[in-house]
């Protein structure tokens, strides 16, 4: 997997007009967006309003929020988002702290893909991460996933290193390769 990150920039100098409640309301609007083609997107933080995208809210970790892009109150995209904390990372078979934001499972339903919903989802995500004193924000990406890696190097992300995990019987390999890109 790559480990994609970018620096996030002071709470303080947040865009003017787009605010971020740093509170912990399940129900705040957390900001708005909108597109070039001027469809309104809202970004809110309930864990029930990605439900019709079948999001899978039962794997979500008390530490985590869940962020969603609502199109005129329907659900369109989710990712999962948690803030200094160590998360288990099924794939590797390990546990992985880390010191900012580690984003996760960024979907958007198929018939909105290409719109900018995924870009509003991260760029909500780092800016949420940003109003609770995160200074880096980090993702993990499949090798093979170059729809997520596309996303995330949009969104100003850069891969830090490769971790590298095998499993053959009781035998397991773990590595963490540096960038050389």
């Amino acid at each position: 997997m790559r480990q994609y990150a970018v620096d996030l920039p002071n709470k303080t100098a947040t865009e003017v007009g787009k605010p971020i409640r740093a509170d912990n309301s399940s129900h705040a609007s957390v900001h708005t967006w909108t597109s070039e083609s001027n469809s309104q997107f809202s970004i809110v933080s309930r864990p029930d309003a990605p439900a019709s995208l079948d999001a899978p809210i039962a794997e979500k970790l008390p530490a985590e929020t869940v962020l969603t892009v609502c199109e005129k109150g329907v659900a369109r995209g989710y990712l999962f988002i948690s803030v200094n904390t160590t998360v288990p990372i099924d794939v590797l078979e390990c546990k992985l702290s880390f010191n900012g934001a580690y984003i996760r499972r960024v979907y958007v339903d198929q018939a909105h893909r290409n719109r900018g919903v995924a870009t509003a989802l991260i760029t909500a995500a780092n800016r949420y991460a940003s109003a609770r004193d995160a200074t880096q924000a980090v993702a993990l990406v499949a090798i093979d996933n170059r729809p997520s890696q596309a996303l995330f190097e949009t969104c100003g992300f850069t891969v830090c290193s490769t971790r590298v995990y095998a499993r053959i019987g009781p035998l397991s390999i773990r590595h963490q390769l540096p960038n050389t890109q």
